[in-house]
């Protein structure tokens, strides 16, 4: 039987703010355009679980419903 990576929402999205920040600098360090894709890809990620977090609360971000 498989386990949880994670046990919370909220720590999915804590880890990718902190992998978006490690290529955030090594951007900075390389100016890699494929490290500015995968950044960017990560902040859409981010703001796919932080949709989702706030569905769960019960807020729609869109349409704004409570």
């Amino acid at each position: 039987m498989m386990e949880a990576r994670y046990e919370s929402v909220e720590t999915i999205i804590m880890d990718l703010w902190e992998y978006c920040m490690e290529l955030e600098d090594e951007y900075h360090q390389t100016a890699d355009h494929a490290v500015l894709i995968q950044f960017a890809v990560a902040i859409v990620t981010v703001q796919h679980w932080e949709d989702v977090l706030l569905r769960m609360e019960g807020i729609d971000v869109y349409r704004f419903y409570f």
